[in-house]
């Protein structure tokens, strides 16, 4: 069994795309899913299974679409995959609320830096690596074109996550019983 958090992308942020944070772990444990959590309104689950990440993204897509009719992009990383990914931070001196981390549905295409970096701003630094892009965003990202753009810029779905709800999330796998898998 693995511990898995799947970060649903666009969810709770307007009135079109509820999700119950509560109905969201019921489906997980419909699936088969054990030790099923979530954090935060903001489409954040974990959970134990022994299926492969491609499965789980695919499960909880098509059961989020059957249930509630809507098309969600879930992207699902390893708590492990996610310890790593902390300990690569390239901003390790940043204040947590700058920094974000995207996650895509696949990895970055070819020349990902070069389209991003015709849309960021030099408070903007990023890093690509792999299937994560690293942002610091130094004036904030309320009037950001980067942050609303990171997605369609790259052309990969994609969901962002701040560093303190990332660090949080394995903190709280971590706290619990047993080796974090």
């Amino acid at each position: 069994m693995i511990t898995y958090v799947a970060f649903l992308r666009g969810v709770n942020l307007g009135p079109q795309r509820k999700v119950s944070m509560a109905r969201l772990a019921e489906l997980a444990r419909e699936l088969g899913h054990e030790d099923v959590w979530t954090w935060v309104n903001s489409g954040n689950l974990v959970l134990r299974t022994s299926e492969a990440p491609a499965d789980v993204e695919a499960a909880l897509a098509a059961a989020l679409e059957r249930e509630l009719g809507l098309r969600v992009d879930v992207t699902v990383r390893s708590a492990a995959e996610l310890v790593a990914l902390l300990e690569q931070n390239p901003f390790p001196d940043a204040p947590p609320q700058e920094v974000t981390v995207t996650f895509l549905l696949a990895p970055a295409p070819e020349g990902a830096p070069d389209r991003l970096a015709a849309v960021a701003t030099e408070a903007e630094p990023f890093v690509v690596a792999g299937r994560e892009v690293w942002v610091r965003f130094g004036d904030g990202q309320a009037r950001s074109r980067l942050a609303t753009g990171l997605s369609t810029a790259l052309g990969v779905s994609a969901t962002t996550r701040t560093l303190g709800t990332v660090s949080r999330i394995v903190a709280k796998i971590a706290a619990q019983p047993g080796p974090v898998p």
